[in-house]
């Protein structure tokens, strides 16, 4: 069922026709849900865009990531999706936004946007040493942890005071051939491996 649910919606947004017209936000979003479960994204701004939809417990049943030219739109049918609560996740640039979708008595409603920050370190590699960059007005803890390729921590760290973080790391006498990064504040997470060697 579930992947029935997910071929289904993949289905029908590559179906759907694309229409074009501008409005002054960065993104607008519409539901439909007289005669169908549509959401509607207009995207005011061209940008890169990452839509992801969540099931029960976070299940990814839909997720993709592109380049979107201003003054297109995008449309998603709903119809297949039982009743229940979804969530949608848009993420552009450094902020993303977060809708409760509900889906009763086959009629979608859309919670109001909880923007966030994005979450987005920078991980640079020279002469050995891997360099950390995070710019996070959000101010929260930010835990990084270090693991090789066979999952064994290496590193652990919380710091406090997070809008503008950065931390060497110097890898040049790593025994390992991979290390993977780690990095979570409050319901946020970012990893990335690399390569060492």
């Amino acid at each position: 069922m579930k992947n029935l649910l997910k071929i289904s919606l993949i289905a029908t947004i590559l179906f759907t026709s694309v229409n074009t017209y501008a409005n002054n936000d960065d993104l607008s979003l519409k539901v439909n849900s007289a005669d169908r479960k549509t959401i509607r994204i207009a995207i005011n701004q061209t940008q890169d865009m990452k839509v992801t939809f969540y099931g029960l417990n976070d299940e990814v049943l839909y997720e993709k990531q592109g380049h979107e030219l201003s003054g297109s739109t995008k449309t998603y049918d709903l119809t297949d999706f039982p009743d229940g609560n979804y969530i949608m996740k848009l993420e552009t640039g450094l902020k993303f936004v977060e809708y409760q979708i509900n889906i009763e008595n086959n009629k979608a409603s859309l919670s109001t946007a909880l923007d966030k920050e994005a979450f987005k370190p920078v991980l640079t590699k020279k002469d050995g040493v891997i360099t950390l960059n995070l710019d996070y007005t959000n101010k929260a803890p930010v835990e990084i942890a270090i693991f090789d390729e066979f999952n064994n921590q290496l590193y652990t760290d919380v710091y406090n005071d997070s809008s503008k973080l950065v931390r060497k790391f110097n890898v040049g006498k790593a025994l390992s051939n991979q290390l993977t990064f780690v990095i979570t504040s409050k319901d946020q997470a970012f990893n990335s491996t690399i390569d060492v060697r």
